[in-house]
């Protein structure tokens, strides 16, 4: 009981710790703004300033998986979080900073709804279309464009699907290949209608099987 009230007491300081975020961002207080932040997130890792580094969306997500059931309600406001320290590194013209709290913020958005670990609404899908957006220019990484072809996937949008497969191909990820290949094999099952819906024709899809075999050496 003493773990699931600290656990729920942790969830509500992110969402307000979140708001006054939003709030010192909209009166143009960056720096303050991004102390909030960091402050926030060192939470989320006990506290600790020494703790490890977190620089990769794995990290982000090992690091909400360490508080077991709270994982669901951690991972959507840290990701909040990380996107709000995105879009103040943009304001402040920090390219690098912004791309790279963006993407963070996108593969966490990312594994709560594949792992079924959050209501999806209208807004949280209008976020990620804007995350995805925002890091379209960024060259792609394998944690993110595995997780970008599983969610256009499951929401149909086959074409979608297939550039993030390729683009996972070309992280030089080993799994790519495989999985790959699986993608093509699933998507192929489907009636034609289906893949008119998510915009990849079966013939499309089919030619697009044979590149990605042939660009992986399978």
């Amino acid at each position: 009981m003493i773990r699931r009230d600290y656990i729920l007491r942790l969830v509500a300081e992110m969402v307000q710790m979140l708001l006054r975020v939003v709030s010192l961002k909209h009166r143009r207080e960056y720096d303050q703004a991004l102390r909030e932040v960091d402050a926030a997130l060192r939470k989320v890792g006990g506290g600790q300033a020494d703790a490890a580094p977190t620089e990769t969306v794995e990290d982000w997500i090992a690091l909400c998986r360490k508080h077991e059931l709270a994982a669901s309600g951690l991972m959507v406001p840290v990701a909040d979080l990380l996107r709000e320290q995105g879009e103040i590194h943009a304001l402040q013209g920090r390219p690098v900073e912004s791309g790279r709290a963006r993407r963070l913020a996108l593969g966490l958005f990312l594994e709560a709804i594949l792992g079924g670990e959050t209501f999806i609404t209208a807004d949280l899908l209008d976020k990620v279309e804007e995350l995805i957006e925002a890091t379209g220019d960024l060259s792609p990484s394998a944690e993110i464009s595995q997780r970008l072809a599983q969610y256009f996937e499951s929401r149909g949008h086959h074409a979608r699907a297939e550039d993030a497969v390729f683009a996972w191909l070309e992280t030089g990820d080993p799994k790519a290949s495989s999985e790959g290949r699986a993608f093509y094999e699933r998507i192929l099952k489907l009636d034609d209608a289906a893949l008119e819906r998510g915009g990849l024709p079966r013939a499309e899809a089919e030619q697009g099987m044979k590149d990605f075999l042939a660009a992986s050496g399978s």
